[in-house]
């Protein structure tokens, strides 16, 4: 693929890469083309980067969830097949990449944001973000890696309690209960993704990347659940309810759910 991106930016300055999600009129949202542009910017950028800072373009929102246009009257098929197999590769892109991905949240991270986070090695986040898995509300499960991802960091029930009720999460609460590493003030947040990528960037290559590999193995099962996962979000997005939620939003109403 060719490096002249329409959905991103790539900035490289020494060993770090910053790698920006650029469409900040639709709240960074991401869809087919911003998945697959950006799995590409990430394995590119590691053959001359040491560290790569994921983040959103200006400062409303790091990714602000997945595109809903899109969404909008698709099959499950195309959901597994098109777009879960995009995200699919953004997360290979990221956790089986030799090099530490830093997710730089500065700002709303939602659904596909925090998803997209939590893929990353670390999340280091200003004071104004804001994290949740609101799909319960348009009649959906997190469909990229969600309920998996946001177990094996907050425990079961805590995630139970953020996907059923959709509820979103402060910085400061996101860092509680070990959805984040670190808040930081918005003004000083810049310097300080500058300076935890310099310092990653100075350390070993190899020992990093065997780290990286070694920690990801705790979670030996999350193979099948991402596949039960994608499967039950297939199915969701046949049912009424499902297309309610997502025409309920587009129209901003509240969305009448009838179980079917």
């Amino acid at each position: 693929m060719s490096n002249e991106y329409e959905t991103i930016a790539v900035e490289h300055d020494g060993p770090v890469a910053t790698v920006r999600v650029a469409r900040p009129e639709s709240m960074n949202a991401v869809n087919t083309e911003v998945l697959t542009e950006l799995a590409d910017a990430i394995s590119t950028a590691e053959t001359d980067a040491r560290v790569v800072v994921l983040t959103g373009e200006g400062d409303r929102a790091f990714i602000g969830g997945g595109d809903i246009k899109e969404f909008q009257g698709q099959s499950g098929m195309w959901f597994r097949g098109e777009f879960r197999d995009r995200m699919a590769d953004l997360e290979d892109a990221i956790e089986s990449g030799r090099v530490p991905v830093i997710a730089a949240v500065n700002g709303i991270a939602l659904g596909g944001g925090t998803e997209i986070a939590m893929m990353c090695d670390m999340i280091v986040a200003t004071e104004s973000a804001v994290f949740g898995q609101p799909e319960i509300g348009l009649g959906f499960i997190p469909g990229a890696g969600g309920t998996q991802r946001l177990t094996h960091l907050v425990g079961y029930m805590k995630a139970k309690e953020l996907i059923l009720t959709g509820r979103q999460v402060a910085a400061e609460e996101a860092v509680d209960i070990g959805l984040a590493n670190e808040v930081v003030d918005d003004d000083a947040f810049d310097d300080r993704i500058s300076e935890l990528a310099t310092d990653l960037a100075n350390g070993p290559p190899l020992a990093q990347w065997f780290a990286k590999k070694a920690v990801n193995q705790c979670r030996a099962d999350i193979e099948r659940g991402l596949e039960l996962e994608a499967a039950l979000g297939a199915l969701l997005f046949e049912t009424e309810d499902n297309q309610e939620g997502l025409t309920a939003f587009i129209e901003k109403r509240d969305a009448e759910f009838r179980g079917r």
